[in-house]
């Protein structure tokens, strides 16, 4: 009898802990909600991703614009026809004024200058980046060279001329004197800080001055056979 009731005792008890097992099965979460709520934290990753892409592209653009913007206010562009105070120069046109005596500009500080150099023809005298009150000149002083045909004054950021890369300060207004030409405000002088005497008609480069801050050096002395000779242009 004792042997059959430990029997029965042992089927309930196995009965029971069946019975909880499938209750703890109800409670589990349908494998479709799992599959779900994992859909739901893939989505929201890939939403965070793809915001983060859009945030970093929308900064590569930003700073794109700004460092563009900055180099378009620091490179070359033409002069506006009103900052130069004689007609423009037809091809082939010479230097009509052998000489003009301009006043400095009022109040004039000396930015960097320097004295001009032979290339293919003889320029004497310096050049000058001077700054009166908000506006900023280049000054010619004692210049002096040959005449020649559409004659321009050009500054460059190296010793040759790229029509893509130079500015045009203007015609040249005198073959003698003191001259002064009026720059744009947003002129990167230490970048274009090569003044040079350019003839457009034969594409000649008379010669330049490489404008520095500080003072002078003395002059060169330079004697009859060295005038002859044309000097070998610095490289970069």
């Amino acid at each position: 009898m004792f042997y059959k009731k430990m029997k029965k005792e042992e089927i309930k008890k196995a009965i029971a802990g069946f019975l909880k097992k499938i209750q703890k099965l109800k409670k589990l979460k349908k494998p479709e909600v799992i599959m779900r709520k994992t859909y739901r934290k893939s989505f929201w990753k890939k939403k965070i991703i793809i915001a983060i892409l859009v945030l970093v592209l929308i900064l590569g653009i930003g700073f794109g614009i700004f460092f563009w913007k900055k180099h378009q206010k620091n490179s070359a562009h033409p002069l506006k026809k009103s900052a130069i105070s004689i007609d423009m120069q037809t091809p082939g046109k010479v230097v009509e004024t052998d000489k003009i005596g301009e006043d400095a500009p009022p109040k004039a500080e000396i930015i960097s200058q320097g004295r001009f150099k032979n290339v293919e023809q003889t320029v004497k005298g310096k050049a000058l980046f001077v700054k009166s009150g908000e506006d900023i000149f280049l000054r010619l002083e004692d210049f002096e060279t040959l005449n020649g045909q559409d004659m321009h004054v050009y500054l460059s950021p190296f010793l040759n001329l790229d029509p893509n890369d130079a500015i045009d300060a203007g015609l040249l207004k005198a073959v003698s004197g003191n001259i002064n030409y009026k720059l744009d405000k947003s002129t990167n002088l230490e970048k274009y800080n090569n003044v040079l005497i350019w003839s457009n008609r034969f594409s000649a480069f008379f010669g330049y001055a490489t404008l520095l801050k500080g003072e002078l050096p003395p002059e060169e002395i330079v004697n009859e056979n060295q005038s002859n000779q044309t000097p070998e242009i610095p490289k970069e």
